[in-house]
């Protein structure tokens, strides 16, 4: 893949290396402790290091500013919404569907250009341009005017304008969840210049953060530098991120195990397990926002308006058992569809973690129907295993399984498929942003069913649930977060759409020099250093 580049930018960036080169390092705002070394990174596959073509790179978590963000503080302060290129929360309009940023000064790309209202109008442009085909743009499809600009009809969505140093974008329904959507890397600020392209623009690639991409060759070499013009207020330790390249995850561990890498690119628990005890120090592992969990299709008479089979169900389960299956690192057994890392998270302890028959075979009673249950997974031998385990904890509670294992992308396919007919399904989830809309919204919004913006596999619907999430999302602060807490535990007690079993882990893996350790919860790249 060969980026393309126009030769504006290359004029734009020679320009910039010779103002950089006359700028001293310690005069650059924002740093606290000094300068220090090359921080190497390894990692098996970097697919671009454009943020309107690629997902969730660290690289973006470096080089990028937002107009909201989180704080590269520990939890609870980083999990807290805060401006960073907007002066202040957005103004909302009555109604929910319409934004109002104004932009603060003193952010520079690292060509030297400003960052303006245009840079994220911009970045919007690009996400929703059908030549660059981005996988982000369902996290912009509810823009007023995203699919006529992705159908090919516009240049701009409408709903997108620019007012001198205030960015307004109008949605087609209230979102109240959209500021903190602005702090992932689909809304990263780009030059107003910079070119779309399904390829996405090769390096150097402009950052406004505290990085900037100055090196990219697929698969082979990636260096991010300092931005000379940075003045925000995130840490930036080093002097460098060097990025290397491994066949796969066990090569790029034991980098780091031999010391010629920091970090390993991946908080996946599995890429983790056969690490010597020898590192185990070096091993940080913390829960993370994702969780296991047992869709129950609302939409098959075996579930359908059967809250108390539901909740059975989720008596009969052995949640422990079936986290030991993912592994050693994996995860928790848990209960709830929050995680402790979201705000309004509070421990409610509502289904066992281990069995309880007695309970669910009282529930159960009279409410099991057909008695029979087609539980979809994947064809891989710890979810065959996992099956095998609902199948036993379901049997003495009246309901047979059959089990159907299926290719991954054959699973979700049908699962996304209107009328496939299945009962139950092995599915893990994670939302994009640490809030609880992301969670609580997506998952059980039936108004949502079959939208992008949708994960409920299981087709729960139900109105008084729906004015609550409304009500929720309406609120601020505190309010919020208590409001989606008791919402998360009623849905679990009372409503039981679907089973958690397993809050996921998150795992970072640091070489002996690194310091300055902060997890959010994965290791914050941005506020290590190195000893």
């Amino acid at each position: 893949m060969r980026p393309r580049r126009h030769a504006t930018w290359v004029l734009c960036w020679i320009t910039a290396l010779v103002i950089a080169a006359g700028v001293p390092l310690a005069a650059v705002a924002g740093n606290t402790g000094g300068l220090r070394g090359t921080f190497r990174i390894s990692t098996t596959e970097v697919d671009s290091i454009d943020p309107a073509i690629s997902l969730g790179q660290t690289v973006f978590s470096l080089t990028c500013v937002h107009l909201m963000t989180y704080p590269d503080k520990p939890r609870p302060a980083g999990l807290r919404l805060v401006p960073e290129v907007a002066s202040s929360y957005p103004v909302v309009s009555q109604h929910g569907k319409t934004y109002t940023f104004a932009i603060r000064s003193g952010f520079t790309f690292s060509t030297g250009e400003k960052v303006t209202a245009e840079s994220f109008a911009h970045a919007i442009d690009r996400v929703l341009s059908p030549t660059a085909n981005s996988p982000s743009s369902g996290s912009m499809g509810d823009i007023v005017g995203a699919q006529a600009m992705l159908a090919g009809k516009a240049t701009r969505p409408s709903g997108v304008q620019v007012h001198g140093n205030r960015l307004v974008v109008h949605l087609t329904h209230a979102a109240r969840d959209f500021p903190a959507r602005t702090s992932t890397s689909p809304f990263c600020a780009v030059p107003a210049s910079l070119p779309i392209s399904a390829e996405g623009f090769g390096a150097p690639f402009p950052g406004a953060g505290p990085y900037y991409v100055a090196e990219f060759a697929s698969q082979q070499k990636l260096v991010l530098k300092r931005n000379p013009f940075y003045r925000g207020s995130r840490p930036h330790h080093v002097d460098e991120f060097d990025y290397a390249f491994y066949a796969n995850d066990n090569a790029a561990v034991h980098a780091v195990e031999n010391g010629t890498a920091d970090y390993v690119d991946n908080d996946t628990p599995s890429t983790f397990v056969n690490i010597s005890a020898t590192y185990r120090s070096r091993l940080h592992v913390f829960p993370g926002s994702g969780i296991r969990t047992i869709v129950l299709n609302s939409s098959q008479p075996l579930f359908r308006a059967n809250a108390v089979l539901r909740r059975a169900v989720s008596y009969a389960i052995d949640r422990t058992k079936l986290t030991k299956l993912r592994g050693p690192l994996e995860g928790r057994p848990s209960d709830q569809y929050l995680t402790p890392t979201l705000p309004g998270y509070r421990e409610a302890d509502i289904y066992p973690s281990h069995p309880n028959v007695a309970k669910a075979r009282q529930l159960a009673g009279g409410a099991t129907r057909s008695g029979q249950a087609i539980l979809f997974v994947q064809d891989r031998p710890d979810q065959v295993a996992q099956a095998q385990v609902i199948q036993a904890n379901l049997k003495p509670i009246g309901i047979a399984v059959k089990i159907t294992a299926l290719p991954g992308p054959a699973m979700f396919q049908k699962l996304f498929t209107p009328g496939t007919k299945f009962d139950m399904a092995l599915v893990g989830f994670g939302p994009e942003y640490p809030d609880p809309y992301d969670v609580l919204n997506t998952l059980f919004d039936g108004r949502l069913i079959g939208t992008p913006y949708s994960f409920n596999l299981g087709h729960f619907a139900s109105a008084a649930i729906n004015a609550r999430l409304d009500a929720a999302s309406r609120l601020s602060s505190a309010r919020r977060y208590q409001a989606y807490g008791a919402l998360d535990v009623d849905l679990a007690r009372n409503y039981a759409p679907l089973v958690t079993y397993a809050n996921e882990n998150v795992v970072s893996f640091v070489s002996k020099r690194v310091g300055c350790l902060v997890f959010t919860p994965s290791l914050d790249l941005a506020a290590a250093c190195l000893k």
